[in-house]
């Protein structure tokens, strides 16, 4: 199925567009407006444009390669279970950063703002350095060189150069 400008309004609810679990394979574009989307569990291998008033983003359980680029407005991000290799530029909002289960290599610059950080089961060889007011975080099973936890996070942004 295809979201397009003529079938587009049956998932849109106020600032609100909910086409997750749809079979959705291409979404033509995201109307101005929308601040929260939710398109998780569909066969999405791209996402259309994102307007600049999304704040929240729910694209996990897809088949996506990379994103699009971030609005600075975003303050979370569900990009779990897909086939990312590496993620775009972080918005400074950025609050909760969720990307399990993909084939990244490496994180971005993370942003201060952040304090959920989950990025378990991917291909990482290192971390940058960690915001200070992170309260979640969990990173196993990556090809880290050491566990990093929030127990030892201060030690490991020392080691950051």
């Amino acid at each position: 199925m295809h979201i397009t400008k003529d079938n587009i309004n049956q998932f849109i609810r106020g600032s609100k567009m909910d086409c997750s679990n749809k079979g959705i394979t291409h979404i033509e574009y995201i109307p101005d407006g929308i601040t929260s989307l939710w398109c998780e569990n569909n066969q999405l291998t791209e996402l259309p444009k994102l307007p600049e008033s999304l704040k929240r983003l729910f694209c996990y359980s897809n088949k996506l390669t990379e994103l699009t680029k971030l609005p600075e407005s975003l303050i979370s991000l569900d990009c779990d279970y897909n086939k990312l290799t590496e993620l775009p530029k972080l918005p400074e909002s950025l609050t909760s950063l969720w990307c399990e289960n993909n084939q990244l290599t490496e994180l971005t610059k993370l942003p201060e703002s952040l304090i959920r950080l989950l990025c378990e089961n991917n291909q990482l060889t290192e971390l940058p350095k960690l915001p200070d007011g992170l309260i979640s975080l969990d990173c196993r099973n990556n090809n880290l060189p050491y566990i990093v936890t929030i127990e030892n996070l201060k030690e490991h942004n020392t080691l950051i150069k």
